[in-house]
């Protein structure tokens, strides 16, 4: 099982609710071949959102709205200057198990071409954690 934690970051103008996975910030669970990870952000309780988008991305981590991606993930590291998935996202399929959430299935996406394999050297495989905690954790977003 995974421990989901969200912590405020700010960067420069920015303030968001940064998701860490077993301590370690969701986008250092991606890593290249020199040991660099994604630039991207999680879209939680960006400061530059207005509540009702806030709302739409919390109902997407929860599996309780439709995502935006026709393929039903749900963008979890979005551009870090915009937040549009248009730039591109590391998306994952939220799936609801009983007392669990399980992240799994990961792929680039951008919403207007095909989903991609994510070439990462280093990339997560599922994530599993405690339904109660990670709802409670992503909640923290409204």
């Amino acid at each position: 099982m995974n421990k989901i934690s969200t912590v405020r970051v700010t960067r420069g103008s920015l303030t968001f609710l940064e998701i860490e996975v077993d301590g370690i910030p969701l986008a250092h669970h991606f890593s290249g071949r020199h040991g660099s990870h994604p630039s991207q952000l999680p879209p939680l309780c960006w400061s530059s959102a207005n509540v009702a988008h806030r709302a739409k991305v919390v109902a997407n981590f929860l599996a309780e709205g439709p995502s935006e991606l026709d393929s039903g993930r749900v963008p979890v590291l979005v551009c870090e200057e915009c937040g549009d998935i248009g730039c591109g996202a590391l998306a994952v399929r939220v799936v609801r198990e009983g007392e669990h959430i399980r992240w799994t299935d990961w792929a680039y996406e951008n919403g207007y071409e095909t989903a991609q394999e994510i070439t990462w050297s280093k990339r997560p495989g599922d994530f599993v954690f405690d339904r109660k905690t990670y709802e409670s954790e992503i909640r923290k977003a409204l």
